[in-house]
């Protein structure tokens, strides 16, 4: 199950302060007295802390809420005692596998005839509802929710049909909403502009072009607009298909307004945080500010009369720098992800703006550019790229990414003329390792696999974990095919050594199945099915072997 999947409906529940979904699993219920004392909880309670309520009533607040919550927590109730009101908190609960998890922590007073408050009733509503306890959820799609909370960025993940199935502290900050109103709120239309198109396609179409962002104005509760420079990143299922998308935004407003307000005044120039940069007309800088020697290591006598090529890495090709003179040319603007190179040597990635200057002719006097540090997203993106299309408990390849290359090996067989093939591998009966060791076991030895499995495969071969015991090859470039039966020996007698298991000897063989392009078939799905019906054959002849999918016989071990 995709961890992002979308929730299913809810109803919704209202009276004149609160209103909450009734769906129980994302809801706890609470009433305490005026102190605090907890009175009741309702069943979510025991399902989300693993605990006995009337073990959790006699105990207190203090078994389920992180200690540096549960002084204020406390201060809150006796002040909204004395004021005869609510209170709104958020506050870090304990869940049942010992993780704190943020909650939206709501009350309301319960009020006696003489005025008085003698207790509160209210609930509790967990910040990320579509990324807490779903059965069988991807591990990956945990990191990647534990990754954007962290992040300080504004960040959302929208499903298929454009609504908001998850989001940080941040983005709720810009749009000044409070999670339970933003949950399955349509993106667009709602905080974003209205688009004409469905939402899973504009955003497929963002996430595939580079520079796999867009501008739009996002605007809260109080009206305010905001000019977010968004980047899409499309989280896709086993088969391919896009599932949702993961957005992080930067609010660029102030960067626009300040290359405007450039143009009117020096002191603008010379304190933005932003670094500045001004060439004449044949790109020679003749102005910088102090934003540029900082990040840069150039001091401002330094810089004067150099051309911008200097900052330079070499990491883009001259194609790059030609289409993007020609954009500022023909639109007088150009802005994008750039990485450059400090005076000290050191590379770093950049967002950089740059704006055409024309005289009252329409002729350019003068260049100006805007830039500064992204290190810290590019970071984030590498870590989400790995979490993608790498597998979370071995670190090799996924079965994304191992598609991916398989198409790439054969399209490049078919180009050439060439052959590849497919190793489809399974673990026989490891299901009684993790029955009679336990599932850490079997987490060690799956790891121990895979690292066996990479040593037998060139560099330009791909070892992936498709899950479970499950592993597969591909091997491109072939000159001929009895590489991937040797191959397949190099695995089987790799595996005879016995796995160590704390300290205890594990015997694991393994059964191989093999397919070949374009002998066997053109298509990569089919390959992969092919190789793993022929290790499905050598596991009825007794396991511990391999076959090739047109051939009758077994190899054994």
């Amino acid at each position: 199950m995709n961890e992002f999947a979308r929730p299913s409906p809810r109803h919704w529940e209202s009276d004149s302060h609160i209103r909450v979904p009734t769906q129980p699993s994302q809801i706890l219920l609470w009433l305490t007295d005026a102190e605090g004392r907890i009175e009741f909880l309702s069943p979510s309670w025991s399902r989300f802390t693993g605990q006995e309520r009337p073990a959790l009533i006699a105990d207190g607040w203090a078994q389920v809420v992180h200690p540096d919550d549960l002084a204020s927590l406390h201060g809150a109730f006796q002040r909204a005692a004395r004021e005869n009101q609510g209170f709104r908190r958020h506050v870090w609960l304990r869940r049942r596998d010992g993780i704190y998890c943020g909650m939206a922590f709501e009350s309301l007073p319960r009020i006696a005839p003489s005025g008085e408050t003698v207790g509160f009733t209210g609930f509790c509503l967990d910040l990320s509802p579509a990324v807490h306890a779903l059965p069988g959820a991807n591990p990956a799609d945990h990191r990647i929710a534990e990754l954007l909370k962290q992040i300080r960025l504004p960040a959302t993940v929208i499903d298929l049909d454009g609504q908001l199935i998850f989001f940080n502290q941040p983005f709720l900050d810009l749009i000044d909403e409070p999670p339970r109103e933003a949950i399955s709120r349509p993106f667009f239309g709602h905080y974003a502009e209205a688009i004409d198109e469905p939402p899973a396609e504009r955003l497929r179409k963002v996430a595939d072009t580079p520079p796999h962002a867009f501008e739009c104005a996002v605007r809260d509760t109080a009206g305010r607009s905001h000019l977010m420079s968004w980047h899409v990143t499309a989280l896709r299922d086993e088969s391919g298909q896009m599932t949702c998308s993961v957005l992080i935004g930067e609010d660029i407003t102030a960067q626009r307004q300040k290359e405007e307000e450039w143009r009117l005044t020096q002191r603008v120039f010379e304190t933005t945080d932003e670094a500045m940069v001004v060439t004449d007309s044949k790109a020679q800088i003749i102005a910088v500010n102090q934003a540029f020697t900082r990040l840069t290591g150039y001091t401002r006598e330094e810089a004067i009369g150099l051309n911008p090529r200097v900052l330079q890495s070499g990491r883009h090709d001259q194609a790059f720098y030609e289409e993007m003179w020609r954009t500022l040319s023909e639109n007088g603007h150009w802005q994008g992800d750039i990485w450059d190179l400090r005076k000290d040597g050191t590379i770093y990635p950049k967002f950089l703006s740059i704006s055409t200057l024309r005289d009252s002719e329409g002729k350019a006097t003068h260049y100006c550019g805007i830039f500064y540090d992204i290190t810290e997203r590019k970071t984030f993106e590498d870590k989400l790229e790995r979490l993608a299309h790498y597998d979370v408990l071995t670190g090799i390849p996924n079965r994304s990414l191992l598609f991916d290359r398989l198409e790439l090996a054969t399209a490049e067989a078919m180009h050439s003329g060439g052959k590849a093939a497919v190793l489809f591998i399974d673990l026989d009966r490891f299901k009684n390792i993790n029955d009679s060791l336990g599932h850490a076991a079997g987490d060690q030895v799956l790891r121990e696999a895979a690292t066996r499995i990479c040593s037998t495969i060139r560099r330009n071969d791909t070892a992936a974990r498709l899950g479970g015991d499950e592993f597969a090859i591909v091997l491109p470039d072939l000159d001929d095919p009895q590489h991937a039966a040797l191959v397949a020996e190099k695995i089987i007698e790799c595996m005879r050594t016995p796995f160590l298991i704390d300290g205890a000897p594990v015997t694991v063989s393994t059964s191989i199945g093999i397919s070949l392009f374009p002998a066997d078939h053109h298509q990569p799905d089919k390959l992969l099915e092919l190789a793993d019906q022929a290790m499905y054959k050598v596991k009825a002849r007794g396991a511990n072997g391999y076959q090739f999918c047109s051939d009758p016989g077994t190899a054994p071990a």
